[in-house]
């Protein structure tokens, strides 16, 4: 977690922030960048000396997140076809954003699964009430409220070990309910020494498409429905698949869904704040406000947010 504190919503202070972000936290590639559609974060990216590239900034209309999103290559042609016939205009509008940036068919798994700016928006929680006040104040809520939920988070998943969990709770789920529909699937082997098998669904408990067939290349960790190298989790398929070449489908689940791997984040602790008195004395430059930069305090600030229907109103 990075924060900035800055002047305001601006080119200049989103180029400072996402610079530092890529030099400092986040230097790996193969990186997604998913953000609101404010015009100085597009205008930030896009500079040269911003690290990122091309592709890996998320920011498009809830709509078209609604329709692409949470669906994969088969289905998104499907869709986009269905879009061009009713309306050429809306679908030549889609073509003018490249694919990967707002499509898990495309993102080449990026995304892990998270196609919104929620889990960030809910470290808003944490820093709930602590506008509008001194920045000293700013930054030691920031500090003791966080640490607190790392604290709690870190209580949480020791737990959840304790008693013999080895996954996150969303992704025994989501192989639960995998592992129900590979009941109903048929595998045809085709080499069994490089892993490759045709997988047909014999019946589609949810109905909503007819029951198709899927390839299923375990070397290479691919499989025709998509979700298994978008979420880095079996599918159905890949299940189906292991059951049948007695394979173990555990060595294809990501370590990332792992509640030891995940331990890690929380076992450096934040580290006391002693009290002022402690302090060794400051002997650098002193930065005081310059009165005439002073805001006008009439009136209610007012929010330059861009809200959609994601967003819930207080």
């Amino acid at each position: 977690i990075a924060f900035a504190i800055v002047e305001g919503e601006t080119a200049d202070t989103w180029s400072f922030f996402l610079k530092n972000l890529r030099r400092r936290i986040t230097p790996q590639q193969n990186l997604c960048l998913i953000s609101d559609r404010h015009n100085s974060i597009s205008a930030a990216f896009n500079k040269p000396t911003s690290g990122w590239t091309e592709g890996q900034c998320v920011h498009v209309l809830s709509v078209i997140i609604t329709i692409f999103l949470n669906i994969f290559e088969p289905r998104c042609n499907y869709y986009y076809n269905i879009i061009w016939e009713n309306n050429p205009k809306v679908a030549a509008w889609i073509d003018q954003i490249p694919r990967q940036q707002f499509t898990l068919a495309y993102d080449e798994g990026r995304r892990w699964g998270h196609l919104t700016t929620n889990l960030a928006e809910a470290i808003n929680s944490v820093l709930k009430k602590t506008r509008n006040v001194p920045i000293s104040s700013i930054v030691l809520a920031t500090y003791t409220r966080c640490n607190s939920f790392f604290t709690e988070r870190e209580k949480q998943i020791t737990s959840m070990i304790s008693i013999g969990h080895v996954y996150f709770e969303n992704a025994t789920k989501v192989l639960q309910d995998a592992y129900s529909k590979s009941n109903t699937h048929r595998v045809v082997e085709f080499d069994r020494n490089t892993t490759r098998f045709r997988v047909e669904e014999m019946v589609n408990p949810r109905q909503i498409r007819p029951a198709g067939k899927s390839f299923v290349r375990l070397d290479e960790r691919w499989c025709d429905c998509g979700k298994f190298q978008k979420i880095h989790l079996p599918c159905s398929h890949v299940l189906a698949t292991c059951k049948h070449a007695h394979h173990d489908f555990n060595i294809y689940i990501s370590p990332y869904y792992r509640l030891d791997v995940s331990m890690k984040v929380y076992n450096n602790m934040f580290g006391e704040l002693r009290h002022e008195e402690y302090w060794p004395p400051y002997q650098g430059i002193e930065i005081w406000p310059h009165p005439a930069t002073k805001r006008n305090a009439k009136g209610r600030p007012k929010s330059s947010r861009i809200r959609t229907e994601m967003d819930i109103r207080e």
